[in-house]
């Protein structure tokens, strides 16, 4: 039986509260200056803007700078934000759930990139990420505790978002759509949408830019607590294989 930890059952408590939730990179002027990468940071925001959960990578110099795309390996850590805020740091926050991206050899349909995600106090399995092998376009399978597929996470190859990436408020290249369906029904149940911003584009943008890598989690339909963590996982996994800067030399 898969056991929820308190900390858990108080993270899912505060899910059921919110119909989407936004996740946004957390800007390090270090890293923009000179490019060397850092561990990445998150906050999951509310639809008003109060920091809800807080995302922490626990990568080593090695993983982030020496290995590249489908083999790359990184973890993280997700935090309910206590009464200080994300200024208290961790030490003031409650760990939940854990991210694992192993390294592994892939070549094309064979040992594909996934990410495991487990309850951070009782190690039990919450479900597993799964990119399987596509011509084109952008997709993810999520799998339940059982390593059942239940989900799929797919972006079209053609979306003006992908072709033309503009940062530009209200113009269509703006946009990344990634519908959430069920694959026993082709329902589409929730969705994950990127926005770019001006500080995805890099160089001067970047080191000046207030706003970095920008994602809503809606959950629409989704009951189930675990599938809403699992799109929180989902949304790490999309800005991590496909849009973080340290992946621009490594995707297929």
């Amino acid at each position: 039986m898969n056991v929820r930890s308190e900390e858990t059952k108080q993270a899912y408590a505060i899910l059921e509260k919110h119909k989407k939730l936004q996740l946004r990179q957390q800007r390090q002027f270090i890293e923009a200056l000179t490019g060397f990468e850092k561990n990445n940071r998150y906050a999951l925001k509310d639809a008003e803007g109060n920091n809800v959960f807080f995302v922490q990578e626990g990568s080593s110099c090695l993983e982030r700078l020496c290995v590249l795309g489908e083999c790359k390996a990184w973890r993280m850590d997700i935090y309910i934000v206590g009464a200080q805020g994300i200024e208290g740091g961790v030490g003031s926050m409650t760990k939940f759930m854990h991210l694992e991206r192993a390294c592994k050899p892939t070549f094309y349909c064979l040992n594909r990139p996934e990410v495991v995600v487990t309850d951070s106090q009782t190690g039990m399995k919450i479900g597993t990420i799964r990119e399987p092998w596509t011509c084109m376009n952008l997709r993810f399978d999520v799998l339940n505790a059982d390593d059942q597929p239940a989900l799929k996470v797919e972006a079209c190859a053609c979306s003006p978002g992908l072709l033309c990436p503009s940062p530009c408020d209200g113009c269509p290249c703006q946009l990344i759509d990634f519908p959430i369906t069920d694959m026993a029904t082709g329902a589409t149940v929730a969705s994950i949408q990127k926005k770019w911003r001006w500080g995805d584009m890099g160089g001067l943008f970047a080191l000046c830019a207030k706003e970095w890598d920008d994602y809503w989690i809606e959950f629409g339909d989704a009951a189930n607590p675990d599938f809403k963590m699992l799109f929180l996982a989902t949304s790490l996994f999309i800005q991590m294989r496909f849009f973080d800067k340290r992946n621009q030399n490594g995707q297929k």
